[in-house]
């Protein structure tokens, strides 16, 4: 729950009782026999999202939240508010709820904003409470998917090459500032460019997408896995020494090379290690595990090199 100022909202806005489907609004007013927060009106949206009838409501305790308990600590801290003189016109109090059931039990539990502001009225002759709730579910889904489509590579499903920027750059910050090991193995498929002007660009693809797979398959749960970009992939390896991530790399290789690919003869991968330090960088560490791929390839491909 948050609390907002009066330059935050906009103070004294007059807002109709007839808004649209969307979101639910109800007038709330501290009552004077010290029964607490209650009800002056409805709007017909309020009713359907709450149940009931509409005169069932003017006169009661409305409902904020769904969890009682929690409905219950809300009004009366908005009570209190009111009462010591905290919720002045224009202030605003705000949150989000959890619905009790999702409509089917495959979709997620509808996820309700919800927002209280004090202001004045027209056809009020005191200052009010308005309360507005609005489901934002699929916006919340929505946004949500949109990070997901711009962090993920299309044609592998794995973390795509900003993605791991970012995470690098966090993974230094945490060894700078707890001095916890970790290292990056960056590896490239050998003789890619054979198998796409042989096979096709359809073969090279599938062969792309089964190795995202075998990567994600045969790495530890703490491990991290990015297409780096055309043939190369990226694996950030936290509390990893340089020796245990080359004992990692040599089983993704050998992984890589005893696995049937579609469409393609045996494809192997060379791997080259690289174990962060202090002083490091984003772009040097990324300079010695590029180097050593580099020796891995220079001395004959299929093997791990750090």
């Amino acid at each position: 729950m948050t609390l907002e100022t009066p330059q935050d909202t906009e103070q004294g806005a007059p807002l109709s009782i007839s808004e649209p489907s969307s979101q639910a609004v109800a007038v709330l007013c501290g009552s004077p026999e010290g029964r607490g927060i209650r009800v002056l009106d409805v709007s017909a949206e309020y009713v359907q999202f709450w149940g009931g009838e509409r005169d069932h409501w003017l006169g009661a305790e409305p409902c904020i939240v769904h969890q009682s308990a929690a409905n219950k600590q809300l009004l009366n801290q908005l009570n209190n508010a009111l009462a010591c003189g905290k919720l002045s016109l224009g202030c605003s109090i705000s949150g989000l709820d959890h619905a009790d059931e999702a409509p089917c039990s495959n979709a997620p539990r509808p996820l309700i904003e919800w927002r209280v502001t004090a202001m004045s009225m027209p056809g009020y002759a005191d200052n009010v409470l308005v309360l507005v709730q609005r489901d934002i579910t699929k916006r919340v889904e929505k946004e949500a998917e949109l990070k997901r489509l711009a962090t993920t590579d299309m044609l592998t499903g794995l973390m795509n090459r900003s993605r791991f920027d970012h995470l690098l750059k966090h993974e230094l910050g945490r060894l700078n500032r707890y001095v916890r090991p970790f290292s990056l193995i960056m590896l490239d498929i050998d003789y890619f460019k054979t198998i796409n002007d042989s096979q096709g660009h359809d073969v090279g693809d599938q062969v792309l997408r089964a190795l995202a797979t075998l990567l994600e398959d045969n790495l530890r749960t703490a491990d991290y896995c990015a297409r780096w970009g055309g043939e190369e992939f990226m694996i950030l390896a936290p509390e990893t020494s340089l020796e245990q991530a080359a004992q990692l790399a040599e089983k993704v290789r050998q992984c890589i090379r005893s696995a049937q690919f579609p469409g393609a003869e045996r494809v192997t991968i060379s791997l080259g290690v690289a174990e962060a330090t202090p002083s490091d960088t984003a772009k040097s560490v990324m300079k010695r595990v590029d180097n050593a791929l580099y020796h891995a390839k220079e001395r004959g491909r299929d093997r791990v090199a750090s």
